[in-house]
């Protein structure tokens, strides 16, 4: 059975990006997480990543995601989310997205992302980060968290896009 949002763990954010650096897992940080290489910080409830789409990195990452207990969950809020394949390694070949709840938090795993051409060029954009908990993480660079974001058109992405764009403005 899989876990719905009530059964998430609090998200313990440096801990588990330094989970996944700890495999080796190469990936960039998008989403809300994001915002803070970029000054723009707000509140979130999951870490949102895109993996480097390489066989031996999805391997590294599913050892991750096996030694972080994770698994796909439905959200309330929602419809609930239909996999059609199955909770394995040879799933994630098939380059979809996964909600994930972990021992650490919610990871989304996005292997596809509007407004952006995949993980080559979330990784040219990003911005490195360095933290004592988890090493270095590359977050999404502005421009791209502004294309992924004006590509969703959520009212949250709305005023995530005006922050940084008013962080930008003050930068120059």
């Amino acid at each position: 059975m899989s876990p719905d949002e009530d059964d998430v763990q609090p998200l313990l954010p440096l801990d588990l990006l330094g989970a996944l650096n700890r495999h080796d897992v190469e990936f960039v940080v998008i989403g809300g997480f994001a915002l803070s290489a970029h000054d723009a910080i707000r509140a979130t409830k999951d870490i949102d990543i895109v993996p480097d789409p390489s066989p031996a990195n999805l391997d590294r990452l599913w050892a991750a995601l096996v030694d972080l207990d994770a698994a796909p969950f439905t959200i309330a809020d929602f419809d609930p989310i239909e996999h059609p394949l199955e909770w394995e390694r040879a799933s994630f070949g098939f380059g979809g997205n996964w909600l994930l709840a972990t021992r650490l938090g919610r990871l989304d795993i996005l292997q596809y992302v509007s407004g952006v051409d995949g993980f080559d060029q979330l990784r040219q954009n990003a911005v490195p980060t360095l933290t004592d908990i988890s090493g270095r993480i590359w977050m999404a660079g502005r421009d791209d968290l502004i294309a992924m974001k004006r590509a969703a058109g959520r009212p949250q992405d709305l005023v995530d896009i005006e922050r940084l764009e008013r962080r930008a403005s003050r930068d120059e």
